[in-house]
């Protein structure tokens, strides 16, 4: 695997410090509040909030993130980008709309092999799982490689955060950063042996949307996201259970990364030890497409014992969508 985090940890507070002094922030209690509720303690950004409107610094780019983290994570693997028979990227804050994203990553890497690009949030990885091992069913099927990467940050509007409290969570819960994972048949070694995704949000308005109206803003739905937060706890474990997985059966569970306290949340729903959840979102915060990827990173690089087994177990407030899979380290 490979992850990419633009720039050094920016605190919660020296970045609520920097947006109150440069764009005359009043809410600047009620930030410090919800970022300590969220208990998002940092996060990496893309930008340095020097102007309301800026891009992302050089280098630091949604196609650059992706790009380094394909790249770490092709070195981990003893392979070449030339080795990579797909390319499948997921995020919500792409570049611009088209070309699509993934085709900037291709460029930056000197990929010329097909690719695809989801424009889902924080359950893109299970789709782009299961288009993968579609893939890899075929005979002599080549590596395929998944990225997810998200610079929401650049979504946040300084100027608006007084009268949207939306834009208020935006600035204290984001992060930004990518991760990847590349994926072959099996020879020994860490394994993922299911994945699956589903969706309660049928004919239901979104919890969390960007519209094309306003295309350059997260708006929530806050109390609908609450009361669906249970729901999408057991949404997933029941799709676990039919792959005949039950939350006694593994040994770390990696919830969606949408706060620090997350774990403690999952833990107390399904009346589990909080030690058994893993969260990093309290330093890099809820990072969206890439947020599942750099949990299972970090995770991984805590050199679990082999055959010690993770359930991940990712949600979305959009459609209210969730997703899973499991991994197994060797």
């Amino acid at each position: 695997m490979g992850t990419a985090l633009p720039g050094a940890p920016v605190a919660t507070g020296a970045l609520i410090d920097r947006v109150a002094t440069r764009f005359a922030l009043s809410r600047h209690r009620e930030a410090t509040v919800i970022g300590r509720r969220l208990e998002i303690e940092a996060r990496h950004l893309c930008r340095s909030f020097e102007t309301a409107h800026e891009a992302a610094r050089p280098g630091e780019a949604n196609p650059e993130l992706a790009a380094a983290a394909v790249v770490s994570a092709l070195g981990e693997a003893g392979l070449a980008v030339g080795d990579l028979g797909y390319l499948i990227g997921h995020t919500t804050t792409p570049l611009q709309p088209l070309p699509s994203n993934i085709a900037f990553v291709a460029d930056r890497l000197g990929y010329g092999g097909p690719h695809l690009e989801l424009r889902q949030a924080c359950t893109g990885f299970a789709n782009a799982l299961m288009i993968a091992f579609g893939l890899l069913a075929a005979p002599g099927a080549r590596p395929v490689a998944i990225v997810g990467s998200e610079t929401g940050s650049l979504f946040f509007e300084p100027m608006h955060a007084d009268r949207d409290p939306g834009q208020l969570v935006n600035l204290v819960q984001m992060g930004d950063g990518a991760g990847a994972i590349i994926l072959g048949h099996a020879r020994g070694g860490a394994s993922i042996t299911a994945a699956w995704f589903g969706a309660i949000g049928l004919g239901r308005a979104p919890g969390l949307q960007v519209r094309a109206d306003t295309p350059r803003a997260f708006e929530h739905d806050f109390a609908t996201i609450l009361a669906s937060g249970s729901q999408l706890f057991d949404a997933g474990r029941d799709a676990a259970a039919r792959h005949g997985l039950t939350l006694d059966s593994v040994d770390t569970i990696i919830p969606h990364q949408v706060s620090g306290r997350i774990g403690r949340q999952a833990a107390a729903h399904f009346g589990l030890p909080a030690e058994r959840f893993f969260v990093n979102a309290d330093r890099l915060g809820n990072t969206g497409s890439a947020a599942i990827w750099l949990a299972l990173a970090e995770l991984r690089r805590s050199a679990p014992t082999t055959g010690h087994r993770t359930l991940v177990l990712g949600a979305e407030a959009t459609k209210f969508m969730h997703g899973g899979f499991v991994y197994e380290h060797g």
